[in-house]
């Protein structure tokens, strides 16, 4: 009787094996996918309370006659994936709603779990009747509005928005300049000058103000100079006696001043005299 022959174990054709490797390459693609779309949707939920908040906002006097504001934004980014691509626009709004000016920063990135810093800055033209003359002379809320369109876990489009006023001190708030009732003496005419406002800025005002007085006619009939040191939250309050032109009337003129900071002259509004 014929004895029986061991089996052949034949391995698979290269093709099954191909397909099989694909086929467990896309199960575990697929898993992957869930695992990736479940995260991102956990995510997305937690990111969708991402907010941008205005952490300061303070000016300062520069040398070329603007003033300077600056300020710092943060960004919190709660979920696991990269808020990127994110470009800030920062547009401020005097108390009226007058458009001051608007400055982007970015793009930048925000990790999963961080918040990021940004900080803004933009110099405004404070000449008459300009937008930002008011910020000198007037307390007031500056409209904030803040908004970034970014790109969440490197895929999803997303927004992010702010709206907010913000308290803005004046630095020569309730500026008064008021001439006393001059005085006749040997052929010389003097009166009292009273200048006063209050800082109610962040920063020192160091420098000078000087005025001139001027007549219905806009003739020139004298002036003068005090000299300013006033920090954040103090008064100024100054008198001093002024020689007039005698011959000058000063009843329906302008009292005109300006101050002079880091070398830079900025003039005020007129002020009227009785």
């Amino acid at each position: 009787m014929a004895a029986l022959g061991a089996p052949v174990h034949r391995s698979p054709p290269a093709i099954y094996r191909v397909a099989r490797a694909l086929r467990w390459f896309g199960i575990i693609v697929l898993a992957l996918l869930i695992v990736y779309a479940g995260s991102v949707a956990y995510s997305a939920y937690e990111t969708a309370h991402a907010t941008v908040e205005s952490k300061t906002l303070s000016g300062v006097l520069v040398a070329n006659g603007n003033i300077y504001i600056s300020g710092s934004f943060t960004l919190s980014n709660p979920g696991i994936y990269p808020i990127g691509g994110l470009e800030l626009a920062v547009r401020l709004a005097n108390a009226s709603g007058v458009h001051l000016g608007t400055v982007r920063v970015g793009p930048d990135t925000v990790d999963g779990g961080q918040t990021g810093l940004f900080p803004v800055s933009i110099s405004l033209p404070i000449a008459a009747s300009s937008a930002a003359e008011s910020l000198l002379f007037v307390d007031q809320y500056i409209e904030v509005n803040a908004w970034a369109n970014v790109t969440y876990a490197y895929l999803f489009p997303l927004s992010v928005a702010l709206a907010e006023a913000r308290s803005w001190g004046a630095p020569f708030e309730g500026f008064h300049a008021t001439l006393g009732t001059p005085t006749y003496a040997n052929g010389t005419v003097t009166a009292p000058v009273t200048l006063f406002w209050a800082n109610h800025a962040s920063f020192t005002e160091q420098g000078s103000v000087e005025f001139t007085i001027e007549s219905a006619g806009h003739e020139d009939c004298g002036g003068g100079g005090f000299s300013m040191d006033v920090s954040p939250g103090s008064v100024y309050d100054q008198t001093d006696g002024v020689s007039l032109n005698a011959t000058c009337p000063t009843s329906g003129g302008e009292f005109l001043a300006s101050i002079t900071v880091a070398g830079s002259t900025t003039s005020f509004p007129p002020e009227p005299i009785p």
